[in-house]
Parts: C-alpha cells; structure tokens; sequence
C-alpha cells in the first residue's frame, strides 16, 4: 500500500476507535484518537499499563497545540521551533492542562504532555484525523521500548487493531523524546 493509502486506512481505523501501531519521530507507537477514552483504555490493556499514568499527544501543528494548551509563552515556542529546525531529538513539553482534556486519563496534577511532532507521517495522520493522537512507545509497561519494529512484542502485535505497514526495515534514532516543563521560562528536564 502506498503512503497515503496507508494514511488512509490509519485514519479509518483511529476513527472507529481503535488502535494503531505506527511509526513516530522516535520509536514505533501505539496511537489513538486522544479524544477516545475506549481506545486510551485499550492502549492501557494492551501494554499492561495502569490507567492513571500519563501518555503523550502528538500534534502536528502550532494551532492544534494551541487549541489544547491555550497560550503559549514566546519563550516555549522558540524551544519548539528551535527543536523542529534543527531536527534534534524530538523534545515533548508538559503544560498545565488548562482545557481540562480528558484529564483524568492523563496526570492527576491535571498537566498534559504534548510534542510537536515533526515526522510527515504523524503530521499527515493528525492533519486528516483532524484531531491529537494518544501517542505511546509499542512496548509492555515496565520493558525497554523497541527501536525498530522487529522488536516489537508479539503479544502488542496480536492486540493491536492495525500495524501500519510502512518504514517497518528503519531502527529509531532515539529511544524516545525528551520531556521537559517550563515554568517562570526556566527548563525543567523530566526525561532526557
């Protein structure tokens, strides 16, 4: 199938609320509708996952952010287009939650962690979903993420509604983003 064909089927299936298995600007990743909260469960299910931990949003616009965490101080926005231009390992930023999204299925301190993604086919699954995604490292809670689909568990294989079949030969970069808070325009770093 093509790209966008494969677009196509992924966006298909996030609609009927289920569960993808994708690659990401980092390591493959179970995606949802973040606006589900049957398939964020099932993400939970399926990695072995306590409901009450906190998950990543990918966006793949400074609007789309925007419309999720309100106002964006120029001090953070320079972080993320600084990050985006030079392509560096992709950074994910956790803000106060002021939408109240959800919020009880990500942290109880009610912020919500959301990267910037720059990887075209996140972009182009976000932009015709036309909604964030839930965005989640393909592995069993507590195990290492794998860096390239061979790696993959069987049992998140079997589970998944859909494995996107494209970029399945590439190994990840990065095993993961790095999280950061900003607070007061001071860089906390969560993960590296």
């Amino acid at each position: 199938m093509s790209f966008y064909g494969e677009i196509e089927k992924s966006v298909e299936i996030l609609k009927k609320g289920k569960v993808l298995l994708h690659p990401t600007d980092t390591v493959w990743g179970l995606g949802c509708d973040a606006f589900n909260i049957q398939a964020i469960k099932k993400i939970c299910e399926i990695k072995n996952r306590n409901i009450s931990k906190s998950m990543i949003l990918l966006v793949e616009s400074m609007d789309r952010l925007h419309q999720l965490v309100g106002k964006i101080s120029f001090f953070t926005q320079k972080i993320i287009f600084d990050n985006l231009v030079k392509k560096d390992k992709p950074i994910t930023i956790v803000y106060e939650n002021e939408k109240k999204m959800a919020s009880h299925f990500f942290k109880k301190d009610r912020t919500l962690a959301v990267r910037l993604t720059y990887d075209p086919f996140c972009i182009c699954l976000i932009r015709n979903l036309d909604r964030p995604i839930v965005s989640t490292s393909a592995n069993l809670s507590g195990f290492v993420s794998p860096k390239s689909f061979s790696e993959i568990s069987p049992s998140i294989l079997d589970k998944t509604d859909y494995v996107v079949n494209f970029r399945r030969e590439e190994k990840a970069i990065y095993s993961g983003s790095s999280i950061i808070k900003i607070v007061a325009n001071q860089v906390k770093i969560l993960r590296m």
